[in-house]
């Protein structure tokens, strides 16, 4: 059985699939797989009659200006990887006496690499003592079966307002390691910050802003996560990082180093309700879970007076589908969803959702003009009830900041609802861009 392949660069890979995605055209039931520093996509068969698929001179496809070729080939089987691996591991157990089958539970199935450094969940494998009796040889086996040279186990986060990761190297030494994403470099060490993987769709999403003479505010930098984009790809004219963990503002040092773009960056290292910046941001970035809401009111003080654009991160909890149409909504929206809603919201939420919310206005946009809420032209959709009441609450509360701020009354508009992935069943990780701007 064959099917189709769109062929591309690796470094392209992630926006290739996500315009396909887009597009409906790849294929739902097989997998891509990578051969040295390129990605085969599988894809339907209608992919090259798609109007927005370019021929180039050379004979290529483009997809918003992404450069590919297509292929018919056998389809790709799941690497074995895992198999080979358990078979390995039992096979070291053995030989050393310590197999009991109680350990298969222990055989990792999913795993991080970072470089050369495999990264294993330790809450769930290698718990056992047998495991570090084993020691060096069971390590050089694993190493070999997944092409790394060390391994560390993770566990729960540190809740100490770091968010310190919890990880014990096994095997190896130096605990710093280096990830390319979208062709921009991170370093970090594994042991002291964290690298979020599952956050690529949204550093993808806004290395295609044109953010040409922009200055950017980016209330939790991290290592650079959200800032490297701006300025390597977007473009940034400047980016004020802010950052109160040390070891994080390390990496981020390092890594804007490593990206030549260290001289449109000023790192502001402490708690960042403490800047003292104001009225100079064209865009604020706030990337903090599961609330950013604690800096809402300083984002609104570093936007200009002429207005700007706030990238709000959130995570929303939700109990309800779209297509439960026989659900009391505003009331389902408060008894399931954990939102902190302000009084003033309440009768606006009221209303907004007592529309036929599956219908008319599951795909409308909305703005608010001082505390009128306005009904749009423009289509924003609106998958789950609990995402439009948390992205009323946050347009009207972020709406009322910016008055009281700047004294005058102020419009704030949804631009866009971004889902980048899901944390548990009924949890997402939502980001809501607003446009705010003066009304004078």
């Amino acid at each position: 059985m064959e099917c189709l392949y769109a062929i591309v660069n690796v470094k392209q890979c992630q926006e290739l699939r996500l315009e396909l995605q887009k597009r409906q055209l790849l294929h739902p039931k097989f997998r891509c797989m990578k051969n040295c520093d390129e990605v085969s996509i599988p894809v339907k068969e209608n992919v090259t009659c798609d109007l927005d698929v370019l021929c180039s001179d050379d004979g290529s496809l483009l997809l918003n200006r992404v450069p590919f070729r297509i292929i018919r080939n056998k389809i790709y089987m799941p690497c074995p990887r895992k198999q080979r691996l358990k078979k390995v591991i039992e096979a070291v157990m053995r030989r050393r006496g310590l197999w009991e089958r109680s350990l298969e539970a222990e055989i990792p199935v999913v795993w991080e690499k970072y470089g050369d450094l495999l990264l294993f969940n330790g809450d769930r494998c290698f718990k056992n003592l047998a495991w570090s009796v084993a020691g060096p040889e069971l390590w050089t086996n694993v190493c070999a079966v997944l092409n790394g040279n060390r391994v560390g186990l993770k566990g729960h986060i540190s809740s100490d307002g770091f968010r310190t990761p919890n990880v014990r190297l096994v095997w190896g030494e130096l605990s710093w390691v280096d990830c390319v994403d979208n062709g921009i470099r991170y370093s970090w060490d594994v042991t002291k910050t964290m690298f979020s993987a599952g956050n690529a769709p949204e550093r993808h999403r806004l290395a295609r802003f044109r953010c040409d003479g922009e200055v950017v505010v980016d209330m939790y930098a991290g290592i650079g996560y959200f800032t490297l984009p701006y300025l390597v790809h977007a473009r940034a004219r400047m980016v004020h990082a802010c950052e109160w963990n040390p070891d994080a503002v390390i990496a981020l040092r390092k890594n804007l180093i490593q990206n030549n773009v260290s001289e449109r960056c000023i790192i502001h290292e402490g708690d960042n309700q403490k800047v003292q910046l104001h009225n100079i941001a064209d865009r604020v970035n706030l990337g903090l879970l599961p609330s950013c809401e604690a800096s809402w009111q300083t984002a609104c003080k570093v936007l200009k007076s002429t207005g700007g654009v706030l990238h709000i991160h959130g995570n929303v909890t939700s109990g309800i589908d779209k297509t439960d149409t026989g659900t009391d909504l505003y009331n389902h929206s408060f008894e399931t969803a954990e939102l902190a809603l302000c009084l003033e919201c309440r009768p606006i939420l009221i209303h907004a959702l007592s529309k036929k919310f599956l219908h008319e206005t599951c795909k409308q946009s909305f703005s608010f003009d001082g505390d009128e809420l306005i009904i749009g032209n423009s289509y924003v959709s609106w998958k789950k009830v609990e995402w439009k009441a948390w992205a009323l609450h946050a347009s009207h509360s972020i709406c009322s900041i910016l008055s009281e701020v700047y004294e005058i009354v102020w419009k704030v508009s949804v631009l866009h609802l971004h889902r980048v992935k899901s944390y548990a069943p009924h949890i997402d990780h939502l980001v809501l861009d607003l446009s705010c701007e003066p009304c004078v």
